[in-house]
């Protein structure tokens, strides 16, 4: 599917007709399409933009008419892969988050981009009666690590990360289109502003197996809204091998001698330490800690905003908008969706870029 927008005065786009088969053919569902937008002689004269939306594979088609009409649903993971579908249960242990997703794409047939710079170490994580898909976006959640299928493509990166990039737009409130502005960019707008689930803070505790005693880590935001709630994680954290606190699984090492063979610091009950009560400071602990509290602040400041279509606007970019007073800032697009059909639009969905965390 090649879709050229030529002026915003006309659209082209090319026509499909079905292929024709005997009873019981095999019609064109299955088939792959490769979906380009371009736009030419756009904002200005000699202008040409290209978007690139990946490949989708065709699961079902609608054929009406008269007049003739072929309505058309793909999806960008492929139908052949049970990524999405088949539930599975699976276990893996001392392995990362990377090492998961490559066992997942790979065998869905898609390539990894892993795109997260420290490495997001597990020490055992169970799959029970899920969809790959469903598994590793939850697994991403409680990570602060974004997912996306796109272009044959599994794509992991960290949003804190993408949200400190620079904008690829700035737009304006006085773009709108309205009387005496007929050729502004910005269609409709709606900025929120929700405080009712954000927190202040975020808590990881767990009652340790050994000791009995209940061990805690807070993580406090750098730039905290004003409502003081805490989030809450009621889970062990997923590195505690690294922990030095822990006993190994197998050992060699004899009581007080430090080390095991296994390189974890031997926990006996003879240490001073058996009676503290920690705060359990692991790098997972905090990435948890700072993942909880990102996924309650996120739905703080959002915005809808419908644009004259825009190539430009895909999921993870940024953009600035000013000229609507507090609601103004740096946004990170969560979804754009491009609309053709009688003229080319985009709406995107996007949350305020969250500072330092």
């Amino acid at each position: 599917m090649d879709i050229t927008v030529q002026d915003r005065s006309g659209l082209w786009r090319g026509a499909y007709y079905p292929k024709e088969t005997s009873e019981g053919g095999a019609g064109i569902a299955g088939i792959v399409l490769q979906a380009i937008i371009h736009t030419e002689n756009w904002f200005e004269q000699g202008d040409y933009y290209q978007l690139d939306c990946g490949k989708f594979e065709i699961d079902s088609c609608d054929y009406s008419g008269p007049p003739d009409v072929m309505s058309i649903k793909a999806v960008s993971t492929p139908l052949s892969s049970s990524m999405r579908r088949e539930e599975k249960s699976k276990a893996w242990e001392d392995v990362t988050l990377q090492k998961i997703a490559q066992d997942i794409a790979g065998e869905a047939g898609l390539q990894l981009i892993y795109e997260v710079s420290d490495p997001i170490k597990l020490d055992r994580v169970d799959q029970l009666q899920k969809s790959d898909m469903a598994f590793l976006q939850e697994l991403c959640n409680e990570h602060g690590v974004a997912l996306k299928v796109t272009n044959e493509k599994v794509v992991l990166f960290d949003e804190a990360a993408y949200e400190s990039r620079d904008v690829v737009d700035i737009f304006y409130k006085s773009e709108t289109i309205g009387i005496g502005n007929p050729h502004g960019r910005i269609k409709s707008y709606k900025f929120v502003q929700d405080t009712s689930d954000t927190v202040s803070s975020a808590e990881v505790s767990y009652k340790d197996p050994k000791s009995g005693k209940l061990c805690k880590a807070e993580y406090t935001l750098p730039n905290p809204p004003a409502t003081g709630q805490k989030a809450k994680i009621n889970e062990r954290p997923p590195d505690l091998k690294g922990d030095k606190y822990r006993d190994a699984l197998s050992g060699g090492g004899t009581a007080g001698s430090g080390r095991t063979t296994d390189d974890y610091v031997k926990y006996e009950d003879t240490t001073p330490d058996f009676n503290d009560i920690r705060a359990d400071i692991t790098p997972g602990a905090e990435r948890q800690a700072k993942a909880e509290a990102r996924n309650h602040n996120k739905g703080e400041w959002t915005c809808d905003i419908t644009l004259i279509g825009n190539t430009l606007m895909v999921g993870g970019v940024n953009v600035q908008v000013n000229g609507w007073g507090v609601y103004s800032g740096k946004y990170s697009v969560d979804t754009a969706t491009h609309k053709l059909g009688g003229g080319y639009e985009v709406g995107i969905k996007a949350h305020r870029c969250l500072k330092g965390y």
